[in-house]
């Protein structure tokens, strides 16, 4: 079985969930859904099937996340 991507618990599954809503611009609106999707328990190949970005992008974004936090 595939290892895990994990995320660091900055914001919970709700308030990613509300910051993907909440969004100003589509980008930022679609990077938070790919946390908020791998919070949840998805694969990084289901990620990859629901938004269409590569898994060297769906890495890199959940390293800035989890690591470049302000």
């Amino acid at each position: 079985m595939p290892r895990r991507i994990s995320i660091a618990p900055h914001l919970s599954t709700e308030e990613l969930g509300r910051a993907d809503h909440q969004a100003q611009e589509g980008l930022e609106s679609r990077q938070y859904q790919i946390i908020w999707l791998l919070a949840k328990g998805k694969t990084t190949e289901e990620v990859q099937e629901i938004t269409g970005y590569s898994r060297i992008w769906i890495y890199e974004l959940v390293k800035r996340y989890n690591y470049n936090w302000d």
